[in-house]
């Protein structure tokens, strides 16, 4: 019996179904009468707090329309999608589509939705204003509810350039979706996000909720009185259908198809935070004040204390503290004429976390020793506002001393005579005097002859040339010999073996540098004549300049030797195409000034 009445019961249901199916045939078959086309507009409260949502329904009737909600100044809008229902009453249909938007207020008080206008087939369709009324919500009321936000800032009275920490939260004891926050746009601030959202259970009232917190690091740019604005959380929160079996026609809308959750949109807002942000006291020390706000110390390091003429020392400054370190500036270095300085990019360790920015800077400056000697390299001194005391601190590091010795290759002492004494003294005869005898004795018999061949033609010209070969030889001799021991000729060889090292393709960078640096020291120093190891840049194109050269090749010298010096000392990156410019710009010049 049992099989037979569910038998009987699904034909009964097919036969329905059917019957319905013949309806809405015959619905689009046959034509009806459709009512013109009306608009409408309703809140789903007129009373709301600040941090909640109201609803807004617009319902346009007989036909689409396009709904222009940008009048709506009080409120932020956000459309929410829309709906479309069909109804047939007495053989007249009717349609409605419904826009529906979520309003969150922006500010308290009286709130006025205005007269919404929509198109429809040509037609302009308005509605009637509404009046919200929005109050500031309660504390207790919101800390209630299965879902609120908080938010808060780590100081109200920052002075300028001290960081202070924004945070927000979600408390929730609901299961959400589609959650998106739109945090404030800081402005007047610097502003940093602080890694990711943190998660964590918080039991509130013997409620326990999940909380989801977020914090940004914010830097006030100016003094005076600036507003943050609200933070604003969209979400939708996951409801789960009720399971009712109303009629055949809800059994078909059913689930799984269409699922068992519902989404319900919510839009949470915190409050606003007035921070006043108080200038820093007048400055009045002697050391320049580096623009850092927080708490700082400092510290350097000093590579080598003893080198030689020529050669390189590193000087380190270490800049370390919470605050805005990130606005460091590479500390002023006081040294003496005697060292060419070169600044190397700083090296940053910057950390961002709950309680600020924190970290160290590095600053490295390369000291070249030009003249030999011992020096004193002073304190560096940097002054900064530590915001824990309320006042200018001036922060030194140890001085240093730096003993600087001859270079490695010590240059024979060379003391010349003026030329017309030097020949005058090569010339200079002996007094000839008679010895009384001859020089070879005389032969007065015939059997001392000799016969003697007769000399080819060959041989005549070589003995005939050997003289003047022999003293071509020697003159190239002499010559070579002369440049050997010339000051002149010494350079310009040193500078040839410099570039042909340079040009080796196994070079290291430094080598390759250093091998620039003497090739070009030492052409510029063949004009003079003299020997050296190192030329400060105008002493470079001082030198050119007396050496007959034009002002345009002395600055051509000097930008060069700031050009390689930079990239040797400076940390200059130093790529195939550099490399290559670098090479045949100082051999082209070399080779110009040994002409």
């Amino acid at each position: 019996m049992r099989s037979g009445s569910s038998g009987l019961e699904g034909i009964k249901e097919q036969g329905l179904m059917k019957k319905i199916s013949l309806v809405i045939i015959l619905i689009f078959m046959f034509p009806v009468w459709v009512r013109a086309a009306d608009i409408r507009a309703v809140v789903d409260r007129t009373h709301a707090a600040m941090g909640e949502s109201v609803n807004l329904t617009v319902t346009v009737s007989g036909g689409d329309a396009e709904v222009d909600v940008s009048a709506i100044r009080d409120f932020e809008v956000i459309a929410r999608g829309t709906s479309t229902s069909v109804s047939i009453v007495n053989g007249s249909m009717s349609r409605e589509v419904r826009y529906n938007y979520v309003l969150i207020p922006l500010r308290e008080g009286r709130l006025v939705i205005p007269p919404l206008t929509a198109v429809s087939a040509g037609k302009s369709l308005q509605t009637r204003a509404i009046v919200v009324q929005v109050s500031r919500q309660p504390q207790a009321e919101t800390e209630s509810s299965d879902l609120f936000v908080r938010a808060q800032v780590s100081e109200e009275n920052p002075f300028e350039g001290q960081q202070i920490i924004y945070t927000f939260r979600l408390y929730t004891t609901l299961r959400l979706a589609n959650a998106k926050l739109q945090k404030p746009d800081f402005s007047g601030f610097t502003s940093k996000e602080v890694g990711d959202t943190k998660s964590y259970q918080k039991v509130i009232n013997e409620q326990e909720y999940t909380v989801s917190e977020l914090s940004y690091v914010l830097v006030p740019l100016k003094s005076g009185m600036v507003t943050i604005d609200p933070g604003r959380l969209s979400c939708d929160v996951v409801q789960r259908k009720q399971r009712r079996r109303r009629s055949l026609l809800d059994s078909f809308f059913d689930d799984p198809f269409f699922g068992q959750a519902e989404l319900e949109p919510k839009i949470l807002s915190t409050e606003a935070f007035n921070i006043n942000v108080r200038p820093l006291p007048a400055y009045n020390g002697d050391v320049k004040f580096s623009g850092l706000v927080g708490e700082f110390k400092i510290q350097a390091g000093l590579e080598n204390t003893e080198i030689r003429v020529g050669e390189s020392t590193t000087l380190a400054i270490i800049v370390e503290g919470s605050g805005n370190i990130m606005d460091a500036l590479p500390p002023e270095v006081t040294v003496s004429d005697a060292f060419k300085v070169y600044a190397d990019n700083p090296e940053e360790h910057i950390n961002v976390d709950e309680s600020g920015f924190s970290g160290k800077k590095v600053f490295r400056t390369a000291l070249v020793v030009v003249k030999p000697g011992i020096y004193t390299i002073e304190p560096v001194q940097i002054s900064y506002f530590d915001v824990s005391k309320g006042a200018y601190q001036t922060l030194s590091t140890q001085p240093y001393t730096l003993t600087a010795n001859p270079a490695a290759e010590k240059e024979k002492m060379e003391i010349f005579s003026a030329p017309a004494v030097q020949e005058q003294l090569r010339l200079k005869k002996k007094k000839v005097e008679f010895t009384g005898r001859d020089i070879l004795p005389l032969k007065e018999e015939l059997d001392v002859l000799e016969s003697h061949t007769s000399m080819n033609l060959s041989q005549f010209i070589i003995m005939l040339a050997a003289p003047f070969l022999l003293y071509l030889a020697g003159l190239a001799a002499l010559k070579l010999s002369r440049k050997r021991d010339d000051p002149a000729g010494i350079m310009a060889q040193r500078a040839e073996n410099a570039l042909k090292e340079a040009r080796k393709v196994e070079v290291s960078r430094e080598e390759f540098l250093a091998n620039l640096y003497r090739a070009l020291v030492a052409a510029i120093l063949a004009t003079a004549g003299t020997k050296g190891e190192s030329l400060t840049y105008a002493e470079a194109e001082e030198i050119l300049c007396r050496s007959g050269h034009s002002d345009a090749t002395g600055t051509q010298a000097a930008e060069l030797l700031k050009k390689i010096e930079s990239a040797r000392y400076g940390g200059l990156s130093l790529n195939a195409a550099v490399k290559s410019d670098l090479l045949h710009e100082t051999n082209q010049l070399v080779r110009s000034l040994l002409r």
